[in-house]
């Protein structure tokens, strides 16, 4: 390597330490590796040497052999005893076999001949640099495997500005590759090896991967892949940075293609429900969702407002799950008794029917009845406030009005969902019904009378819910209503605070 431009970029942030008696060659050196190395501190013999050691523990050591006070071999084997993983570079005007051989036995980087070349030394320094940051990264990336991905199944990459620098062996098994130069040789960028699947992350058009993977750190992704037998994998995948080292980060891959979740993201095969109710294959995936400490999304409606915040799911069972949330968001789940789950790693929202407690000591809920939905909250085009307790509606089919129990669930501004003790005989989905409706506005009566149809309907054990589209805009009667109720509703869920 005698390019002295490529060894001045590699030495950027790495210090070195010049131990020699001769004044006059100790200052000339000093100067020239100034040129290299951002610190550069020097020595008159191996006790000068050693102290400074002590104080700063240099990654590269150049030292003359005889000195006073001190040689450069008793000297270099105080500082491997100290910090081992020191390069140390000796110089010599001799050709001393004793020398030599002791050198050896300290496990010395580099025997140089005085007087010394500057290309020799340059490549030397090199080599040094190389090797240091081979060591670090690869001390650094096992620290970061034992504490940040301690499960033996996940394929791990550790890259430097997205070049893959190191990898597990489960990783390099998966594509059946050597080592990382190997995959590189092989696939040149990852992001190419993800397949085209419908929800996955995968390069095309002007998307490339890393600009995502860039944007959304800790957050999951599904990636589908083929192995070195050629099988298609379904994995999860996670981006993290590496904390102190700019430009470092690692990529995390759980293999979950025996969840058969694929299916489930084809639009076609999500409308069925029957195969979106895999019990097993959920929970699994949401074991995967804790295990990597990923936030998830709760929504819940207060009254129709509707409360949304970040979750961490605490705990995995059989037929349960716990998640740890906002004291708000719990007093919304209170309220509604249920819940909906949202996260980009899931291929549907999952609903909650089932609100086993509310700890709010420790802002805890625990939650079972989960199954995956067609529906979403983030889907919800229109505002569905419920109106205050004084109101009155009634329901006319033809000229015949409705003499159950009615009332209303919730309305916005193209629908209402009422609620009837009994449903009305004949009434079918299509079929027109007027409304008359009286709300209260600023303390006065609000009156509305519409046509609408009837949309879908729900049993419940004592009652019915069945949805009406208005046939008229009603716009202009609603949207101060609807406006104001939704306030007045946002005051008193923020109320709830204090009790």
């Amino acid at each position: 390597m005698s390019d002295l431009k490529n060894l001045k970029l590699l030495a950027k942030g790495f210090s070195v330490l010049y131990v020699e008696d001769n004044k006059a060659l100790r200052l000339n050196a000093g100067k020239l590796l100034k040129k290299f190395f951002d610190k550069v501190e020097t020595a008159s013999d191996g006790k000068e040497g050693l102290e400074k050691f002590k104080k700063y523990h240099y990654p590269i050591v150049i030292t003359d052999i005889k000195m006073p006070n001190m040689d450069g071999i008793e000297f270099a084997s105080h500082v491997r005893k100290i910090q081992p993983d020191t390069k140390i570079v000796i110089m010599s005007a001799f050709d001393d076999k004793d020398y030599l051989f002791k050198a050896i036995e300290l496990g010395i980087f580099r025997y140089l001949k005085k007087p010394v070349n500057i290309t020799n030394l340059a490549n030397i320094l090199y080599d040094a640099l190389v090797e240091i940051k081979h060591e670090r990264e690869t001390k650094l990336f096992y620290t970061h495997l034992n504490n940040v991905f301690n499960y033996q199944s996940s394929m791990v990459l550790m890259m430097d500005d997205f070049k893959p620098i190191l990898a597990n062996d489960v990783f390099l098994d998966f594509f059946g590759v050597d080592d990382v130069e190997d995959f590189v040789n092989r696939f040149k960028n990852i992001g190419d090896s993800f397949l085209e699947h419908d929800g996955f992350l995968y390069n095309h058009g002007t998307i490339d991967c890393f600009d995502i993977l860039e944007l959304n750190e800790k957050k999951l992704f599904h990636v589908k892949m083929k192995n070195a037998q050629g099988e298609i994998r379904h994995l999860i995948l996670k981006y993290q940075l590496i904390p102190e080292r700019i430009g470092h980060s690692i990529l995390s891959f759980d293999d979950i293609t025996e969840l058969n979740l694929l299916k489930l993201f084809d639009e076609k095969q999500t409308q069925n429900d029957d195969k979106k109710h895999d019990s097993k294959a959920m929970f699994d995936l949401l074991a995967v969702i804790k295990r990597n400490s990923a936030k998830i999304e709760v929504h819940n409606y207060y009254k129709g407002l509707s409360i949304t915040n970040d979750a961490l799911i605490t705990e995995v069972g059989e037929d349960f799950i716990t998640i740890k949330t906002s004291y708000l968001q719990e007093k919304a789940i209170q309220f509604e008794r249920q819940t909906v789950l949202i996260s980009d790693a899931f291929p549907s929202a999952i609903f909650c029917d089932e609100v086993v407690k509310v700890g709010f000591e420790n802002q805890t809920v625990v939650l079972k009845g989960l199954k995956f939905s067609n529906s979403s909250p983030t889907q919800r085009a229109t505002i569905r406030v419920v109106p205050e307790e004084k109101h009155t509606v009634s329901l006319f089919l033809g000229q015949n009005k409705f003499h159950g129990d009615v009332s209303i669930e919730d309305i916005s501004l193209n629908a209402i969902k009422l609620k009837l003790n009994a449903f009305p005989a004949g009434l079918e989905k299509g079929d027109e019904v007027n409304i008359d409706i009286v709300l209260e506005l600023d303390k006065r009566p609000l009156i509305i009378n519409t046509k609408a149809t009837m949309f879908r309907k729900s049993k419940s054990k004592y009652s019915f819910s069945v949805v009406f589209i208005f046939k008229e805009s009603k716009k202009r009667e609603l949207v101060k209503y609807i406006t104001k109720r939704q306030m007045a509703i946002i005051r008193e869920f923020k109320g709830l605070q204090n009790g």
